[in-house]
């Protein structure tokens, strides 16, 4: 079967999963991963893929570092013999992984089978920190691994310390005999570059020559003794560590069943959640194996070894009493892709690995058969065809009702006639047996054959007639064609060639086969006509779902903004109420008021029963103005600021009904009634300061009343008062424009003031 495995690429599955695992042995157990055949192991197995995938959803990835075989080590321990650090520090990384883990478990993570595994996890504590107080990181004995050793560095120091100081002394003593005043070593002992011409001038014990030869490494008589002293201390340092090492090996010698237990369980543990990691990226589920499943199905099948941006999904569905999948089509690729789909998933399944699918069921194959390609076998001295039929004869022999056979271009490579024949002997015969097929063809003959079977499903490859590529959907209950005259053409085929070929073929069919043919072409067409309305049906109410949201989600926002902009406004109002004219809370009451009345109206009420006092929205100029008259004809007289105007219905907006006026005082009533009378101010024989205190006045009397437009009678004179009005205007920020009278209204005596 490992044949079949290799034509399916589950090879490539299993790098896939090994990317995600922590050590080499891990990565050993995935490629020992094959089909299982007892039930109960399955699911077992599957559950623990089920749960490692929901922990990682919910909690992320399982703190494991990167951890090596302890085997050896512990054998090591058991026979007697000492560990080196190195040794210690693959223990202590198992070891931390089982903290990380016992930590990570935590968290609020429910109950199953692989929880409770984990949970089996135990450290040994008392070896986990002995360990950590005597070795480093970088594999170094701590000088506090035990007193003694303690002792024994510091007496090496100091002896260092003397050493070099007496060795400075001696360099100052002997300077003019050394070739340079840099102290070396040779030999681990401290010595002087001494000029070979003096050599005998130091007394000691020479080390060697440097290359040049113009110098001798000497060793001086009192640095000796020091050496002598130094190392044999270093020597007892050496004793210590062995002995801190034996004592260490000893605990790991006491343990070694449960670090043995802990690395078993760590590399179970790390393949189920690197299958688990693998099936999080591709958004893929466990299926349902069922012995007793009649059938196969995968919804939204793909093939795991494909762009998954760019692989479509298919409905591989496939249930008795029908038990062969016939797949018909053009001859690019995609009937073979769907055909290795189908496969693959299954292998994936049995073997109790997830699945790229929405859902899937299948039964537990006891075997998974696979002719897939052209294959020569030049040692045989086999052709195409021969290859073929001799897997073809292992498949017949071997299949059983519970194997799913894989047979891709069944029987091609020889004379037609016969190919179909003896694919149609095959697919009877493996029928009788039982064993799930699933199958490709272009053989005109077995289709025809599979649609007067009740035991054959028919499907095909859709292919883009317009841009001559397969779509790699697979569409059920559909006959397709080869379209190879059509793809030979699009290849850049000489047109005569294709031209004959095209008559040939036509020459060759019966009037039945050509009316077939031509069947299942406006079948297709009016198919993939109908996807499309249907798609483009489905974007339309999508995007009118959508627009429609967005509409209401505007609006609310929109009033809420509106409501919240009143209340900030309000509140601002009341702070600033003592800071402001009387004048100007008015207008902004007014202004407030307003805007609630403008947020009721959404529309132009051209229906809207109007009355006189009505506050409507002149479309034309954009402003607003009270309707003062109504004639018969429905014609509304609206005054804005003093102007008058005539409208009709349909050419304003109504606003909101006329706003009580709240009581005022007598001084601002009397204004008001006075400027409704006459919206214009005479300041001529007045004193510039009085004139300016008047116009100030009568802006912010006019912008109360809300008047659009006023007029100011300043005379032409020495044109002082002309000057001040304009400066006071300019500095008005609520004054829109200004211009001189016209030849009826004052000229440039007055000045016509606009406002926003």
């Amino acid at each position: 079967m490992k044949k079949y495995y290799e034509t399916l690429e589950f090879s490539m599955i299993q790098k896939a999963i090994k990317n995600y695992c922590f050590s080499e042995m891990a990565k050993n157990q995935v490629d020992a991963l094959k089909p299982y055949h007892d039930l109960d192991d399955l699911k077992l197995y599957q559950d623990d893929v089920f749960h490692a995938m929901t922990i990682i959803y919910a909690y992320g990835r399982i703190p494991l570092a990167p951890y090596e075989d302890i085997e050896e080590i512990i054998q090591k321990a058991q026979k007697g013999g000492v560990c080196y650090p190195q040794d210690f520090l693959k223990i202590i990384q198992i070891l931390k992984n089982v903290l990380e883990i016992q930590n990570y478990l935590e968290n609020d993570i429910e109950k199953s089978h692989l929880v409770e595994t984990m949970e089996l996890f135990y450290l040994p504590k008392d070896l986990y920190n002995e360990i950590q107080k005597c070795i480093d990181p970088s594999g170094n004995i701590y000088d506090h691994a035990s007193p003694e050793l303690y002792r024994l560095r510091r007496q090496i120091n100091a002896i260092e310390i003397n050493m070099r100081k007496k060795i400075e002394a001696l360099k100052l003593q002997n300077k003019d005999y050394l070739s340079h005043d840099v102290i070396s070593t040779r030999n681990d002992h401290f010595v002087l570059p001494v000029n070979v011409s003096y050599k005998n001038q130091v007394k000691g014990i020479q080390h060697g020559h440097s290359s040049s030869g113009r110098t001798t490494y000497v060793e001086p008589e009192a640095i000796v003794a020091y050496n002598n002293q130094l190392a044999q201390v270093k020597q007892d340092e050496q004793i210590e560590i062995h002995r801190i090492l034996l004592e260490l090996t000893k605990k790991v010698k006491s343990y070694d069943r449960v670090l043995k237990e802990n690395l078993e369980i760590m590399i179970d543990v790390d393949v189920i959640f690197a299958i688990g990691e693998y099936g999080k990226k591709l958004d893929m589920v466990l299926p349902i194996v069922d012995e007793d499943f009649q059938g196969i199905e995968m919804l939204k099948a793909r093939h795991p070894l494909i762009d998954q941006n760019k692989i479509i999904a298919n409905d591989i569905v496939l249930k008795k009493p029908q038990d062969i999948l016939l797949i018909s089509g053009s001859n690019t690729g995609g009937k073979t892709v769907a055909l290795k789909t189908a496969g693959l998933l299954s292998l994936m399944a049995i073997c109790g690995l997830p699945i790229p699918v929405k859902e899937a069921k299948v039964p537990l194959f006891d075997e998974i058969f696979v002719d897939v390609g052209d294959e020569q076998s030049i040692e045989q001295s086999l052709s195409t065809f021969s290859s073929h039929m001799k897997r073809l004869v292992a498949i017949t022999q071997e299949a059983s009702k519970k194997s799913l056979v894989i047979i891709d271009e069944i029987c091609s490579g020889t004379d037609p006639h016969e190919g179909e024949s003896l694919a149609q002997a095959i697919l009877t015969y493996l029928h009788e047996k039982g064993a799930y097929v699933l199958a490709s063809t272009h053989y005109s003959a077995l289709k025809e054959y599979a649609k007067e079977s009740d035991y054959i499903k028919i499907a095909s490859v859709e292919f883009d007639q317009e841009k001559m590529k397969p779509t790699y959907r697979l569409i059920d209950g559909s006959v397709g064609n080869s379209y190879a005259i059509e793809i030979s053409k699009h290849l850049g085929l000489n047109q005569q060639i294709i031209d004959h070929a095209a008559f040939l073929k036509s020459e060759s069919m019966t009037t039945s086969q050509k009316l077939l043919e031509k069947l299942q072409t406006e079948m297709e067409a009016l198919r993939q006509q109908k996807e499309e309305l249907d798609k483009l049906q489905i974007e339309v109410q999508n995007k009118e779902k959508h627009y429609q949201q967005l509409l209401d989600n505007y609006q609310s926002r929109k009033e809420k903004m509106i409501e919240k902009a009143q209340d900030e406004a309000n509140d601002l109002l009341k702070e600033l109420q003592g800071q402001m004219k009387p004048h100007q809370v008015i207008q902004a009451k007014k202004q407030l008021d307003d805007l609630k009345y403008q947020k009721k109206t959404q529309e132009n009420h051209e229906d809207h029963d109007y009355k006189i006092g009505d506050i409507v929205k002149v479309l034309s100029v954009n402003r607003q103005g009270e309707i003062i008259d109504i004639n018969k004809k429905g014609l509304l007289t609206i005054s804005m600021g003093g102007l008058k105007l005539n409208a009709k219905k349909t050419e304003v907006q109504f606003m909101h009904e006329k706003v009580p006026e709240k009581k005022e005082t007598s001084n601002i009533r009397s204004l008001r009634k006075a400027t409704k009378q006459n919206f214009e101010l005479n300041i001529i024989g007045m004193r510039y300061e009085e004139a300016m205190i008047a116009v100030d006045k009568f802006i912010d009397n006019a912008l109360v009343s809300n008047y659009s437009m006023v007029r100011i009678i300043h005379g032409m004179g020495t044109g002082v008062l002309r000057k001040g009005v304009r400066k006071l205007l300019d500095k008005n920020k609520y004054v829109k424009s200004y211009q001189d009278g016209g030849p009826n209204e004052g000229g440039l005596g007055a000045t016509l003031v606009y406002f926003e």
